[in-house]
């Protein structure tokens, strides 16, 4: 029980961590620009006021998985949340933001890879927590 509790939490703080590190270049288009290519000076009112909008909703997810990190099993549902939409949308986004040529492919490959690897990391320690989560709703913890 406690290593599967140990797990889940691992990945709840994984997640906040990539999150909270995700606000970072979205605050500071300069830094996201390096990062992921781009042309700073092309950068808009517009596009500004859309990552502060996406900053606010990823800082509250950061929140959220920290939160999940307190009750671990309890709260593992959310780690599919995570997965879909959010992980998904933040691919999604990214392959459109590489076919419209605002990133470069190549610079997206790391976050890809790690976004892929949180993803198979949570529906591993979702499932193998399946168990734990029917025992505490039953009442038969061992």
């Amino acid at each position: 029980m406690k290593d599967r509790t140990a797990l889940l939490r691992l990945c709840f703080i994984i997640g906040a961590i990539t999150d909270g590190l995700a606000i970072i270049p979205m605050l500071l288009p300069q830094l996201g620009a390096a990062l992921f290519g781009g042309d700073f000076s092309r950068l808009s009112v517009e596009y500004r006021y859309a990552m502060g909008i996406g900053a606010s909703l990823m800082a509250g997810w950061t929140a959220l998985l920290i939160w999940g990190s307190i009750k671990p099993i309890e709260r593992r549902g959310i780690l599919v949340l995570t997965i879909f939409p959010v992980v998904t949308g933040i691919i999604g986004a990214s392959l459109y933001g590489i076919q419209k040529q605002v990133i470069e492919f190549r610079r997206t490959i790391p976050l890809l890879i790690h976004l892929s690897l949180v993803s198979i990391l949570y529906v591993y320690a979702y499932l193998k927590t399946r168990e734990d989560s029917r025992e505490r709703m039953t009442g038969r913890c061992s």
